[in-house]
C-alpha cells in the first residue's frame, strides 16, 4: 500500500470512528469482513417448554452461506454498548420489542474458516417471556 493509499484509508476509518451508528456502508461491508475480525453476537435465548425440558430459540435463514435455522444475532456495532446491541438484533432478528434478560457472556474465539472473513462471536444466553413464534422464529427442545 502506497503511502496515500494509507493516508486515505486512515482517513476512511476515522469517518467510519465517528459515525455515530458505527455503520460500515454496503460498498465497502465485503472487504471490511475480510479485513477485521468483527464482532458478533449470537443470542441464545433459553427456556423451559411446560413439559419442563430445555428449550433454545432459534431463525430461520435463507441466505447462501447460512441457510437453515441458528441462533439470532448480528454485527455488534462500534457505539453500541453490549445491551444496545442486544437489544436491536433481538428487535431486528426476532421482533422483540422488549430487551431480554441477560443470564450469561462468554465468547469464541476468531472463527478461521468463517465464509465472510475473521469474526469473533459473543455468546449472550437470554430469557424472555415476551417472544412470539412465527415461520422463521421457533422454539427447538434440547
Amino acid at each position: 500500500m502506497t503511502p496515500d493509499r494509507a493516508t486515505l484509508l486512515g482517513e476512511l476509518l476515522a469517518e467510519l470512528a465517528a459515525d455515530p451508528k458505527g455503520f460500515i456502508p454496503d460498498q465497502a461491508w465485503a472487504s471490511a469482513q475480510k479485513a477485521f475480525a468483527l464482532p458478533y453476537i449470537e443470542l441464545a435465548f433459553v427456556r423451559r417448554s411446560p413439559a419442563g425440558e430445555l428449550q433454545v430459540l432459534l431463525s430461520h435463514r435463507t441466505d447462501v452461506d447460512w441457510s437453515g435455522w441458528h441462533l439470532p444475532g448480528g454485527l455488534w456495532r462500534t457505539k453500541q454498548t453490549l445491551e444496545e446491541a442486544i437489544a436491536a438484533l433481538s428487535r431486528r432478528e426476532i421482533g422483540l420489542l422488549e430487551p431480554p434478560k441477560i443470564l450469561a457472556k462468554g465468547e469464541w474465539e476468531k472463527w478461521h474458516d468463517h465464509p465472510y472473513g475473521y469474526p469473533v462471536s459473543h455468546v449472550v444466553i437470554l430469557h424472555s417471556d415476551h417472544v412470539v413464534e412465527t415461520e422463521t422464529v421457533g422454539w427447538f427442545t434440547l
